[in-house]
Protein backbone atom coordinates (compact mmCIF):
# COMPACT_ATOMS: atom_id res chain seq x y z
CA UNK A 1 0.00 0.00 0.00
CA UNK A 2 1.69 3.20 -1.31
CA UNK A 3 2.03 6.38 0.79
CA UNK A 4 0.67 9.75 -0.11
CA UNK A 5 2.41 12.59 0.77
CA UNK A 6 -1.26 13.77 3.12
CA UNK A 7 -1.09 10.35 5.26
CA UNK A 8 -0.51 10.94 9.13
CA UNK A 9 2.90 9.64 10.32
CA UNK A 10 4.38 9.94 13.67
CA UNK A 11 6.91 13.17 14.34
CA UNK A 12 10.71 12.11 15.48
CA UNK A 13 11.64 15.01 16.13
CA UNK A 14 9.20 14.38 19.36
CA UNK A 15 8.44 10.48 19.93
CA UNK A 16 5.21 9.95 21.70
CA UNK A 17 3.54 13.25 20.34
CA UNK A 18 1.07 11.17 18.31
CA UNK A 19 0.37 11.17 14.48
CA UNK A 20 1.23 14.95 12.62
CA UNK A 21 0.44 15.48 9.34
CA UNK A 22 3.31 15.55 6.97
CA UNK A 23 5.41 18.60 6.29
CA UNK A 24 3.61 20.80 4.13
CA UNK A 25 6.92 22.23 2.25
CA UNK A 26 7.24 18.47 0.72
CA UNK A 27 6.61 18.88 -2.90
CA UNK A 28 3.83 16.76 -4.09
CA UNK A 29 2.92 15.64 -7.83
CA UNK A 30 -0.22 15.75 -9.25
CA UNK A 31 -1.15 14.56 -13.12
CA UNK A 32 -1.55 17.15 -15.29
CA UNK A 33 -4.80 16.58 -17.06
CA UNK A 34 -5.14 15.55 -20.24
CA UNK A 35 -6.13 19.30 -21.66
CA UNK A 36 -2.93 20.29 -19.74
CA UNK A 37 -0.90 18.10 -21.31
CA UNK A 38 -2.11 19.02 -24.77
CA UNK A 39 -1.30 22.18 -24.27
CA UNK A 40 1.56 22.73 -22.67
CA UNK A 41 3.42 20.01 -24.93
CA UNK A 42 1.97 22.04 -28.01
CA UNK A 43 3.18 25.57 -26.37
CA UNK A 44 7.13 23.69 -25.75
CA UNK A 45 6.97 22.69 -29.74
CA UNK A 46 5.84 25.85 -30.28
CA UNK A 47 8.39 27.57 -28.45
CA UNK A 48 11.07 25.07 -30.36
CA UNK A 49 10.25 25.93 -33.73
CA UNK A 50 10.47 29.97 -33.01
CA UNK A 51 14.05 29.38 -31.60
CA UNK A 52 13.17 28.43 -27.82
CA UNK A 53 13.16 26.00 -25.29
CA UNK A 54 10.15 24.45 -24.08
CA UNK A 55 9.52 24.64 -20.40
CA UNK A 56 6.44 22.55 -19.91
CA UNK A 57 7.90 19.31 -19.94
CA UNK A 58 11.08 19.80 -18.60
CA UNK A 59 9.23 21.27 -15.49
CA UNK A 60 6.80 18.03 -15.37
CA UNK A 61 9.90 16.04 -15.08
CA UNK A 62 11.46 17.95 -12.35
CA UNK A 63 8.32 18.07 -10.40
CA UNK A 64 7.75 14.22 -10.60
CA UNK A 65 11.51 13.69 -9.74
CA UNK A 66 11.26 16.54 -6.76
CA UNK A 67 7.98 14.24 -5.68
CA UNK A 68 9.41 10.79 -5.76
CA UNK A 69 12.78 12.18 -3.51
CA UNK A 70 10.41 13.57 -1.36
CA UNK A 71 7.83 10.48 -1.39
CA UNK A 72 11.85 8.11 -0.91
CA UNK A 73 12.74 10.70 2.43
CA UNK A 74 9.82 10.48 3.93
CA UNK A 75 9.82 7.19 3.95
CA UNK A 76 12.67 6.75 5.06
CA UNK A 77 11.86 9.20 8.05
CA UNK A 78 9.05 6.59 8.76
CA UNK A 79 11.64 3.31 8.58
CA UNK A 80 14.18 5.06 10.94
CA UNK A 81 11.52 6.07 13.37
CA UNK A 82 9.84 2.79 13.35
CA UNK A 83 13.37 1.11 14.32
CA UNK A 84 14.01 3.81 16.90
CA UNK A 85 10.72 2.65 18.16
CA UNK A 86 10.97 -1.01 18.44
CA UNK A 87 14.96 -0.60 19.77
CA UNK A 88 13.04 1.42 22.22
CA UNK A 89 10.60 -1.25 23.33
CA UNK A 90 13.15 -3.74 23.14
CA UNK A 91 15.62 -2.21 25.39
CA UNK A 92 12.41 -1.15 27.56
CA UNK A 93 11.34 -4.97 27.52
CA UNK A 94 15.03 -6.22 28.23
CA UNK A 95 17.08 -3.61 30.80
CA UNK A 96 20.17 -4.11 31.28
CA UNK A 97 21.16 -5.73 34.69
CA UNK A 98 24.03 -4.51 36.74
CA UNK A 99 25.86 -7.16 35.48
CA UNK A 100 26.48 -5.33 32.48
CA UNK A 101 29.28 -2.47 33.81
CA UNK A 102 33.08 -3.76 33.52
CA UNK A 103 33.51 -3.65 37.40
CA UNK A 104 30.26 -5.66 38.72
CA UNK A 105 31.73 -8.54 35.97
CA UNK A 106 34.80 -7.91 37.79
CA UNK A 107 33.92 -8.42 41.08
CA UNK A 108 31.42 -11.87 39.94
CA UNK A 109 34.41 -12.85 38.23
CA UNK A 110 36.27 -12.43 41.75
CA UNK A 111 33.30 -14.06 43.96
CA UNK A 112 32.05 -11.47 44.68
CA UNK A 113 27.57 -11.30 44.99
CA UNK A 114 27.56 -7.39 43.93
CA UNK A 115 24.48 -7.27 46.18
CA UNK A 116 27.04 -7.89 49.51
CA UNK A 117 28.31 -5.33 51.70
CA UNK A 118 31.63 -5.68 50.49
CA UNK A 119 30.54 -5.02 47.41
CA UNK A 120 29.04 -2.17 48.14
CA UNK A 121 32.21 -0.81 50.01
CA UNK A 122 33.91 -1.90 46.51
CA UNK A 123 31.67 0.26 44.79
CA UNK A 124 32.13 3.30 46.94
CA UNK A 125 35.79 2.85 46.86
CA UNK A 126 35.64 3.06 43.37
CA UNK A 127 33.35 6.04 43.36
CA UNK A 128 35.82 8.36 45.41
CA UNK A 129 38.66 6.77 43.58
CA UNK A 130 37.28 8.29 40.04
CA UNK A 131 35.94 11.21 41.65
CA UNK A 132 39.34 12.51 43.38
CA UNK A 133 42.03 13.60 41.04
CA UNK A 134 45.29 12.07 40.14
CA UNK A 135 48.34 12.49 41.93
CA UNK A 136 51.01 14.78 39.53
CA UNK A 137 54.95 14.72 40.14
CA UNK A 138 56.54 17.70 41.23
CA UNK A 139 60.06 18.00 40.28
CA UNK A 140 62.38 19.86 41.89
CA UNK A 141 65.03 20.25 38.76
CA UNK A 142 68.06 18.20 40.28
CA UNK A 143 66.57 14.45 39.78
CA UNK A 144 64.30 14.96 42.62
CA UNK A 145 60.87 15.67 43.63
CA UNK A 146 57.36 14.90 44.98
CA UNK A 147 54.00 13.44 44.47
CA UNK A 148 51.44 16.35 44.53
CA UNK A 149 47.17 15.78 44.88
CA UNK A 150 44.98 18.58 43.53
CA UNK A 151 42.70 19.74 45.62
CA UNK A 152 39.53 17.81 44.07
CA UNK A 153 35.86 19.78 43.14
CA UNK A 154 34.44 17.70 46.09
CA UNK A 155 31.87 19.41 48.31
CA UNK A 156 32.14 23.22 49.61
CA UNK A 157 34.82 23.31 46.74
CA UNK A 158 34.53 26.04 43.79
CA UNK A 159 36.29 26.32 40.89
CA UNK A 160 38.97 28.84 39.40
CA UNK A 161 38.21 32.25 40.96
CA UNK A 162 35.18 33.67 39.04
CA UNK A 163 36.94 37.81 39.69
CA UNK A 164 40.36 39.06 39.66
CA UNK A 165 42.63 38.17 42.66
CA UNK A 166 44.91 40.66 44.28
CA UNK A 167 45.33 44.30 42.60
CA UNK A 168 45.78 44.33 38.92
CA UNK A 169 48.38 46.94 37.34
CA UNK A 170 48.82 47.66 33.82
CA UNK A 171 51.52 46.31 31.95
CA UNK A 172 54.65 48.20 31.37
CA UNK A 173 55.31 49.38 34.91
CA UNK A 174 51.75 50.40 35.90
CA UNK A 175 50.38 54.02 36.88
CA UNK A 176 47.42 56.05 35.04
CA UNK A 177 48.55 56.59 31.16
CA UNK A 178 49.77 59.86 30.58
CA UNK A 179 47.13 62.87 29.65
CA UNK A 180 48.60 62.06 25.48
CA UNK A 181 48.36 58.48 25.47
CA UNK A 182 46.48 56.41 22.60
CA UNK A 183 46.13 53.09 21.81
CA UNK A 184 45.77 53.41 18.12
CA UNK A 185 47.72 55.37 15.48
CA UNK A 186 46.69 58.86 14.72
CA UNK A 187 46.37 59.15 10.26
Amino acid sequence: MGRTPGDLVEDRSAPGTGPVARDAAVPTYKKPSTAQLIIGTLGDTLSQWGGGQGTFLPGLARQKQAAAEAAQYQQRRTDEYTDWERKQQYESAHPKTPADDTFTRALVAGGIDPGSPQAKALYLQRAQTLASPAPNFVSDGAGGGRWVTPPSMGMGMQGAPQAPVGKLTPLGGGGAPSQGARTFPVR
